[in-house]
């Protein structure tokens, strides 16, 4: 048999695509359609090399992978990660129930988010986790929270240092074409220099409450290493500029945050800046072709339109080794510039889409077929998933790389909308290269481990697919399908409805 990798858990084999030693089709005959598939050794595989990479450009202390809870909290997964030595990242109380349950040792469990309620703070000291401090508002709450506990409240300041030396555009969507500073100074995530000072001496002083360190979290804005280098050479700045405020100040840890890319990257790649106006000069071409009545309108237009072609990202972005020497050589040349000694500093990361992203894919069955031929040409393939169980990708205005499961080695002889089940437009893969498809093809969405599967939803009542992990040739279940008695098992009728 001819193997042909795709990448470290993607091969194909006698046109068939395998995730690891498994075979997708019979996936699918085990699980049925559609279905999340995620792989156990790629997991670690990724958190290994995170782990290693970092480590390597970091010799003065020890460094702690605490992979984002939010991008796959599956409790499975955790437990992979748990067992790799990973800490987490969480943002909520189920997410701490997750990593907590998982086994994941509390001492590496960062509490991040704002508003964090009484409750989540208590729990959370209680605990023994790390609280990052992102609003003036939790310090009552911690305070109060340490004095009744019987073990230190171990706090971090979120900082938000300004990224005045990167001004290109954004890639996170809902900014458009914002410079990326200026689209980190709005995103709600952080405190300024102000903020810090506000807090900072109280918890210094404060009875029961020990600041270990700083934190800091700007995301997916650009996955070039030059962003990377910015954002740790203004966190350095910042870092040395606090520690000087409040009195010479020593950290015992810092943590970078994460947003590193993923080798495909779909994150932003459906969205094409000039289409405004190419748009802009189709309606005109077509204003103008009105005068000469219908039928050479559309043959024109047809002819525009075949010329409409959609594509993922075809660059591959930075390696996590690239990324860790970067990050690494930067600090450890910026910090001692501010004073602030690198030996006995812990490092910590918090990759999410990272870590998760390429060790997941999702499967899903051919069910129609229209091809329209006049006026215009336009073929739509209409798939079992929808656009609302990839929330997550909907929102980065994702574009995944993608392979027919049953036809890898197929030739591109076509062109279709690949459109999902809701009744939304559910336009999943745009006008994208096709080889020749039939009812019952198995469409493979790749890179889906992160942030996809967790941000599902149930629009139209539709119950959410099952999930399943790949250790090897063996694949079991991780998250069962839902029952429509699983989607209306919350409701409840008042009295006077009732029938």
């Amino acid at each position: 048999m001819t193997i042909r990798r795709i990448d470290d858990c993607l091969s194909t084999r006698e046109g068939r695509l395998f995730i690891e030693e498994c075979d997708a089709l019979d996936l699918l005959r085990q699980f049925e359609s559609p279905l999340f598939v995620f792989s156990e050794d790629q997991l670690r595989r990724n958190a290994r090399r995170f782990r290693q990479a970092f480590q390597a450009g970091w010799p003065d202390a020890e460094v702690v992978v605490m992979p984002a809870a939010k991008a796959n909290w599956l409790l499975a997964i955790q437990r992979i990660l748990a067992d790799e030595g990973c800490g987490c990242d969480i943002y909520s109380a189920g997410e701490l129930t997750a990593a907590l349950d998982a086994g994941i040792e509390p001492g590496r469990i960062s509490v991040n988010g704002v508003p964090k309620d009484a409750e989540h703070i208590r729990r959370s000291i209680a605990a023994g986790c790390r609280i990052t401090v992102d609003s003036l508002e939790e310090v009552d709450l911690i305070e109060a929270a340490a004095a009744q506990s019987s073990q230190p409240a171990l706090v971090r300041l979120r900082l938000k240092p300004v990224l005045a030396d990167f001004i290109r555009h954004s890639d996170f969507v809902a900014e458009g074409l914002a410079p990326t500073d200026i689209a980190a100074l709005a995103y709600k995530g952080g405190l300024t220099f102000e903020q810090v000072m506000a807090i900072g001496p109280r918890l210094l002083q404060a009875p029961n409450v020990v600041l270990v360190g700083f934190h800091q979290h700007h995301g997916r804005h650009k996955r070039t290493t030059r962003y990377w280098e910015a954002q740790m050479t203004a966190y350095a700045a910042e870092i040395g500029r606090v520690c000087r405020a409040l009195g010479g100040y020593r950290p015992l840890e810092i943590d970078i945050g994460g947003g590193f890319a993923i080798p495909r990257d779909p994150f932003n790649a459906a969205t094409n800046y000039s289409e405004p106006v190419q748009y802009a000069a189709l309606h005109a071409i077509s204003k103008a072709l009105s005068l000469l009545g219908a039928r050479p309108r559309y043959a024109v237009m047809a002819r525009l339109v075949d010329t409409i072609t959609g594509h993922p990202n075809r660059r591959p972005a930075p390696t996590i080794e690239t990324y860790a020497e970067v990050c690494t050589r930067t600090l450890r040349r910026e910090l001692p510039k501010h004073g602030i000694e690198t030996r006995g500093l812990t490092l910590q990361l918090e990759p999410g889409r990272g870590l998760h992203g390429d060790a997941g894919i999702h499967l899903t069955t051919v069910k129609a077929i229209k091809r329209t031929t006049t006026p215009i040409r336009w073929n739509v393939i209409v798939v079992d998933t929808t656009e609302f169980w990839f929330t997550g990708g909907r929102y980065e205005h994702h574009l995944h790389h993608y392979l027919f499961a049953n036809k890898t080695d197929a030739p591109m002889t076509g062109k279709a909308d690949i459109i999902g089940r809701s009744c939304y437009g559910d336009r999943l893969l745009p006008a994208v290269p096709t080889p020749h498809v039939e009812i019952g093809d198995v469409l493979a969405l790749l890179d889906t481990g992160a942030y996809q599967e967790v941000s599902m939803s149930n629009f139209n009542a539709l119950p959410r697919p099952a999930s399943v992990l790949v250790t090897g040739d063996r694949a079991a279940l991780i998250r069962r399908r839902e029952t429509e008695e699983d989607v209306f098992r919350r409701d409840m009728l008042p009295p006077h409805l009732a029938r």
